[in-house]
């Protein structure tokens, strides 16, 4: 009877020992689990990082150009009612004294208008001398430019010469603001 219990102690510790073995490498592999589970985490938790960051950024950039829209609106705005403006203003011509001759000098405005008392010959005639002209001119100095305007448009015919002044469709913007200033 010894002898069965000897073996029955011995078949007991190899049974412990093989589940012993066997609980070890469900231990080892459930820890491996959890280390790889929790590598899985920590790169959850930085992408998640990266993407509140990201998020954050984004949201700046967003007010950003939200507030670029907001202003790009308001000058929108601003240049419509500007070109609604230029749309009711007359329309404000200038007729070339010269189109075929090139010449050297400075490009002149000088106002031409008919005298109240001038005869037309035409209502068309009245009408487009009605507020005068404006007529481009290249010349050398003032007094050039005054003087082919009257030889075209003398006083005797009834026409009105006005100033001559440097033309301010060619003048730097700069100085095209202050002379309006």
């Amino acid at each position: 009877m010894t002898a069965i219990i000897l073996y029955a102690s011995l078949l007991l510790l190899a049974v412990s020992v093989l589940v012993n073995r066997m609980g070890e490498r469900r231990v080892r592999a459930a820890r491996g689990e959890i280390a790889t589970a929790e590598k899985d985490i920590r790169t959850m938790e930085q992408r998640l990082q990266e993407a509140r960051k990201t998020l954050e950024t984004t949201r700046g950039t967003l007010g950003g150009l939200e507030e670029s829209l907001a202003e790009a609106k308001r000058q929108a705005e601003v240049l419509e009612r500007q070109l609604d403006a230029a749309q009711q203003a007359p329309m404000e011509l200038f007729h070339v004294f010269d189109r075929l001759e090139a010449r050297p000098g400075t490009i002149w405005e000088v106002t031409v208008r008919r005298a109240p008392d001038a005869l037309y010959t035409s209502g068309a005639m009245a009408a487009s001398w009605r507020d005068g002209r404006a007529y481009l001119v290249v010349a050398a100095n003032q007094k050039e430019a005054l003087d082919r305007v009257a030889q075209r448009f003398p006083r005797v015919n009834g026409y009105e010469i006005g100033p001559v002044l440097t033309c301010r469709l060619f003048l730097p913007k700069d100085a095209t603001e202050r002379k309006r200033a």
